[in-house]
């Protein structure tokens, strides 16, 4: 096996983007384990609980499976093994929820989100304000719905993200093109949707606090630029995770 092939076979049906951080993570697994080829299901699950012990993120853990499972397909198609020891193997991200990955979205087409214009003015500014933290900070929908108008630091340029179930809380930059559009949506977009006493940071165009359903539906229009792929905000946040990896060289320890 080379890795040229490999990366032919996943270019077969990834996108280069894609194909990258799926090796990236593929390569940091055979240099952990290097009888991975006859590795069985155990090998597997032990390996994840390994990674699972480091990193509570489940859909980081997503990509890391996702990618583990691309190199046995490989290894089944070459005709290196008769079989797959972990293809029914799958990350639970909630209770009643398991993600089977598909192609993800490169930085590239993410940054499309951002250009797809509102006939509503406000309504243009409050959704880049919202994909922008979609696609530079890689959050959930649930800690987007949580985001307080405090929690946006436009002097130190940080948003701060209040701890959950799943994730710690953290203060992460804001990247320079969300300074001009924060600061837009906080003195003047905001304000004039306003209309009832609320400190959440994003409001839907009755005024109101917007719910993680209200993300959906706002994202639901956007689909139209990628018909053959499922694009919701854990598709999105799942990208982002991916193109962290590749693009960031973000280590996986």
């Amino acid at each position: 096996m080379t890795k040229q092939a490999l990366e032919q076979f996943l270019l077969q049906n990834y996108s280069p983007q894609t194909v990258s951080s799926y090796l990236f993570a593929i390569n940091h697994f055979l240099k952990l384990n290097p009888k991975a080829k006859r590795y069985k299901y155990g090998n597997i699950v032990k390996y994840m609980e390994e990674i699972s012990a480091r990193q509570s993120n489940s859909k980081y853990r997503v990509v890391i499976l996702s990618a583990i499972k691309k190199y046995y397909d490989y290894l089944v198609m070459s005709g290196y093994r008769n079989d797959h020891p972990c293809k029914r193997l799958n990350i639970k991200v909630n209770s009643n929820q398991a993600i089977q990955v598909q192609d993800l979205f490169s930085s590239p087409e993410l940054q499309l989100l951002l250009e797809r214009e509102n006939r509503y003015k406000h309504l243009d500014v409050r959704n880049n304000v919202l994909l922008s933290l979609l696609i530079y900070q890689g959050l959930t929908s649930d800690e987007i719905i949580r985001l307080t108008v405090k929690d946006i630091d436009l002097d130190n340029g940080t948003v701060y993200i209040k701890a959950s179930i799943n994730l710690n809380k953290r203060t992460m930059n804001l990247v320079p093109r969300q300074m001009i559009l924060f600061f837009n949506y906080l003195q003047e977009t905001r304000p004039q949707m306003l209309r009832s006493k609320t400190d959440k940071l994003i409001i839907t165009k009755l005024g109101k606090p917007i719910t993680v359903d209200s993300i959906h539906a706002m994202i639901a229009p956007l689909r139209g630029l990628f018909p053959d792929r499922k694009l919701n905000p854990q598709t999105i946040r799942m990208s982002v995770i991916c193109n962290w990896l590749n693009e960031k060289n973000i280590s996986l320890e």
